[in-house]
């Protein structure tokens, strides 16, 4: 219970930090973390957020597209600003008009940081994070868990029974994924994902002529082809839904002698935080 207790401190703690800021989204494509102190008919003042103490800084209201303040409320400044991207000086002699960058307020941010609620469920505290690349095109996944609680969840259940008494330690995991849709707020990807996993399990040995049971470690390395979808409800709060299937490429040491020949299957349904 306080392994628990301090797992949902952090998530808690996390959450208050990111959201006692303002965020100010400009027309040149740039976030800027920030307190806003004055809002009026031309200008926007604010202070660095991380520099409270620092001087009050001046934006037009013309450079800026959206406010998000800390309660979570939004304020959309220009709403069909010309370009997210930075003015460039006229060419004299361009034949051709350089296109402008479509607006998309929900593919400003790339980092994604969020919780499986489904490893909850299996005694898991497991979390995610993303970073896209290439227009949102290609995605970066990094996985980490710890668990808290064996008896938990049937997966933990056929585990321990399955391999005679082991327990899970940790997950560690790195994805990569490709998204053919990356401009829609509802995105399919599809990708490969490679999941370590930790574990104690009882060990015949022999002591003094004795044979006698004995904790020792072990691990299970498995590649996985992963696919699902990312549902962008608002600019930062996201839902994540996938499935893994794979198959182990070693599981040393269990006394099953068939451990390898189990498929590797993980799924998630993730809520987080963009930003």
């Amino acid at each position: 219970m306080i392994r628990v207790f301090f797992s949902m401190l952090l998530v808690l703690t996390f959450s208050l930090v990111v959201h006692a800021q303002d965020i100010i989204y400009t027309t040149g494509g740039n976030k800027i973390t920030a307190k806003v102190t004055e809002l009026n008919m031309t200008d926007v003042k604010y202070k660095d957020f991380a520099n409270l103490e620092g001087p009050t800084y001046v934006i037009s209201k013309v450079e800026v597209v959206l406010i998000q303040f800390s309660d979570g409320s939004s304020q959309i400044i220009n709403e069909n600003p010309p370009s997210l991207e930075p003015k460039k000086p006229e060419e004299k002699q361009a034949k051709t008009p350089v296109k402008k960058k479509d607006f998309n307020l929900y593919y400003l941010s790339k980092n994604l940081l969020s919780i499986n609620a489904l490893a909850l469920a299996n005694g898991d505290v497991t979390l995610l994070y993303d970073r896209e690349l290439l227009d949102s095109k290609l995605c970066l996944t990094f996985l980490g868990g710890y668990n808290f609680n064996p008896h938990m969840g049937g997966l933990n259940g056929l585990i321990a029974n399955a391999y005679q008494h082991t327990k899970k330690n940790y997950d560690a995991g790195f994805g990569i994924s490709f998204m053919p849709r990356n401009t829609r707020r509802v995105q399919y990807f599809i990708g490969l994902l490679v999941k370590y996993m930790s574990y104690n399990y009882e060990d015949l040995t022999v002591v003094n002529s004795q044979s006698v049971l004995a904790v020792s470690k072990g691990s299970q390395l498995a590649i996985m082809l992963n696919n699902g979808w990312v549902f962008r409800i608002t600019p930062n709060l996201n839902f994540k839904f996938f499935g893994a299937i794979g198959a182990p490429i070693n599981t040393p040491k269990l006394t099953q002698q068939d451990a390898n020949l189990v498929p590797k299957v993980y799924l998630g349904y993730c809520f987080g935080y963009r930003f």
